[in-house]
């Protein structure tokens, strides 16, 4: 991307914004369509709204996109709005035209665009909606302009459920209640944030649904919520969130740029986001798994789990402490038992452990579900990614040689891997890119 006096900004404003995913979706889309655009995201506390949006007009800011808490302050200050935006009562892109702002909702369109994908129409349906908040607005909206015959919305606190209710039956009469189950839905949207990189879920009751029924989820993160995870074993289809948020960000992006994506470079987005298994990154201790594994799930917007945590957690105490109290073998029986449980994870970034690969079962269980991928790099860069870490006991005091004579007894267990990524001379962030690409080509 070469950045230069023509090049027109873009970005997202939120409050925290550092962990959006939206620079990572329309970069690409950028540098898909060879476009002199760059996309950043603006951190703007709650209340900052109005000098924000002065701020776009002074710096001639082209496009926006607008996230929690600022959705109603972005409706109430754009100078025009759309008929969704309108109908939500909250704008997610703004766009500056010579100092006149426009106001867009593109999460309800792009909730519609990611059921067509799946081939589902919502004409006709009897719908049933979890939550009432802001993101239940919006997929209310997009259901009933595209024809639901019935929408049900069920919230934990009743009061809200009739509120809204209340509020788009003024512009579907007839076709919105709220109510206390879901029997006979033949669609079912979870549009309330559990779940989200949680074991919770809003609803259980699957055998109150039709047969056919389509179970939908907006949280993208985990990629199966454990929602989504019950729908599948009871037999029914499901969708989860992430074509949402790709698509309300492709359309967003034809909002800034006039340049409506075409389906392949959308479907690109899809090859790179959907992680319908998860990434298992294993290698050396001090190769870099953690923090390749941490920009990895952001760039991706996944859930990430390092595995030596996870055995922490479930053990109580330091893998140090692990050692000194069931030596190293106990600590692989835990280690194998850990990754087996980590194995049923479904669009994950799981970071292993150095050892983990010392098991063959280990790394044949995680293939059943995820890709297994070997990060790879030389002793220097283990030394230095270790240099005074006391909390790894076989590193320990060790030589450059004995570490070299460690990693060379190991080698032959990395080849039962998917693939191989050399991290000797990249960054984190670069590391994790170069996954995403060699990834992106296996589809």
């Amino acid at each position: 991307m070469n950045i230069n006096a023509k090049t027109v900004p873009l970005g997202v404003v939120g409050w925290p914004v550092s962990h959006s995913i939206s620079p990572e979706l329309h970069n690409r889309l950028i540098d898909a369509l060879g476009l002199n655009y760059f996309y950043s995201a603006y951190p703007v506390q709650p209340g900052a709204m109005p000098q924000a949006l002065d701020g776009m007009r002074a710096l001639g800011i082209r496009g926006l996109n607008v996230t929690v808490p600022h959705k109603e302050d972005a409706f109430r200050l754009c100078d025009r709005l759309d008929a969704y935006a309108a109908g939500i009562g909250a704008v997610n892109a703004v766009v500056n035209d010579n100092g006149r702002l426009w106001g867009y909702n593109t999460d309800a369109p792009g909730f519609i665009a990611c059921l067509r994908r799946e081939g589902v129409s919502v004409a006709g349906k009897r719908a049933a909606l979890l939550g009432a908040g802001g993101a239940a607005r919006a997929v209310a909206v997009g259901l009933l302009q595209n024809g639901a015959a019935e929408l049900r919305i069920i919230n934990r606190t009743r009061e809200r459920a009739e509120r809204l209710a209340s509020e788009l039956c003024a512009r579907f009469p007839g076709r919105v209640r709220a109510a206390s189950n879901a029997d006979g839905a033949e669609l079912l949207v979870n549009a309330t944030s559990v779940g989200m990189k949680s074991s919770e879920t809003p609803f259980s009751n699957y055998g109150c649904l039709s047969g056919d029924c389509v179970v939908c989820d907006i949280v993208y993160c985990p990629r199966e919520t454990v929602f989504l995870k019950g729908a599948r074993k009871a037999g029914l289809r499901t969708v989860g969130g992430i074509g949402m948020l790709i698509y309300q960000a492709a359309l967003a992006f034809e909002l800034f740029t006039g340049i409506a994506p075409d389906k392949e470079t959308v479907e690109e987005l899809f090859r790179r986001m959907e992680m319908k298994r998860s990434i298992a990154l294993t290698g050396f201790m001090g190769c870099g798994k953690s923090a390749v594994g941490r920009e990895l799930a952001q760039m991706c917007a996944a859930e990430f789990i390092d595995c030596d945590d996870y055995i922490v957690k479930k053990a109580g105490m330091s893998i140090p402490e692990i050692f000194e109290k069931v030596g190293e073998e106990g600590f692989r029986d835990l280690e194998s038992r850990s990754i087996a449980e980590l194995s049923e994870k479904s669009g994950a970034v799981i970071a292993l452990g150095g050892g983990a690969v010392l098991r063959r079962e280990n790394i044949d269980s995680l293939r059943k579900g995820c890709r297994v991928v070997r990060i790879k790099t030389d002793v220097g860069k283990v030394l230095r990614n270790t240099a005074g870490d006391r909390s790894r006991p076989l590193l320990r005091d060790k030589t450059p040689e004995q570490v070299a004579e460690l990693m060379a007894a190991r080698e032959p267990y990395y080849q039962n891997c998917d693939l191989t990524v050399d991290a000797t001379h990249t960054l984190p962030r670069e590391t994790a890119a170069a996954i995403i690409d060699k990834i992106a080509e296996m589809y």
